[in-house]
């Protein structure tokens, strides 16, 4: 699922991401945005989203200023500090109204309504499961075979330009048939965690953390990496609970 966060204050925009990521990690962010302005030209030139969270008190506005400009058919959570505007909310397409502070509960009850709503937005079941169970292997081609590769031999998985591949903890390096956004949905949460568009890790390869100057996180592997693996800042506390449990 993918969903777009409408949202002028940093910190909510945050939580509200953070609190996604808890309930559903497979679930996509693929953009912050804080002003009507910018929330408008987003929508013209992208492909509409699953889901939006929309805050009510924007940057430069009303967020309902944006239904004057541009169509908006996706379903909508509005994220508010002001119970005011629940009625209008409800004739542009609204799925439930939050008011501030969110938790997660309200956020994960949320995102249930919207799933019973729409049945199109589950995940369909996975040929390469066993019941609920992850794949515990992948079949990587090497020259004139497929070779069996189980999940413990590797370090991460690799993508940028198109191109995927593979590193294990032996340094061998063999070709990914598969794009990541379809990989991280097969793959051990508890094991496996996507840093970035380019990198998902497996826990066992991160030797150190350094911090940044900006606030990112640096992850320092026990194995070569073909570019250096970041993690940015709104994202680096749910990276550290992960790494730190289980």
């Amino acid at each position: 699922m993918q969903i777009l966060i409408i949202e002028d204050e940093v910190t909510a925009s945050q939580n509200i991401q953070r609190l996604i990521h808890q309930i559903d990690s497979t679930i996509e962010v693929l953009a912050q945005l804080d002003s009507v302005f910018e929330s408008v030209s987003w929508l013209k030139s992208h492909s509409a989203p699953d889901l939006i969270f929309m805050d009510i008190q924007l940057a430069d506005g009303n967020a309902f200023c944006i239904f004057d400009c541009v169509t908006i058919d996706t379903p909508i959570i509005f994220t508010t500090a002001y119970d005011q505007y629940a009625i209008k909310a409800f004739e542009v397409n609204s799925v439930d109204y939050l008011l501030k502070p969110i938790g997660i509960e309200s956020v994960r009850k949320a995102l249930e309504k919207f799933k019973r709503r729409n049945p199109a937005t589950q995940q369909p079941a996975d040929p390469f499961t066993w019941g609920n169970e992850v794949i515990k292997r992948i079949l990587v081609p090497c020259k004139d075979r497929l070779l069996p590769i189980k999940m413990e031999q590797i370090a991460y998985f690799y993508s940028t330009g198109g191109n995927g591949e593979l590193l294990t903890f032996d340094e061998q390096r063999y070709p990914l048939g598969k794009s990541l956004d379809t990989l991280i949905l097969k793959l051990d949460p508890t094991l496996f965690f996507r840093v970035n568009r380019q990198f998902i890790l497996s826990k066992e390869a991160i030797e150190s953390i350094t911090i940044w100057f900006d606030n990112r996180l640096r992850i320092n592997l026990t194995v070569p990496t073909p570019e250096p693996v970041f993690i940015a800042k709104n994202r680096a506390a749910e990276f550290k609970q992960w790494f730190s449990s289980h």
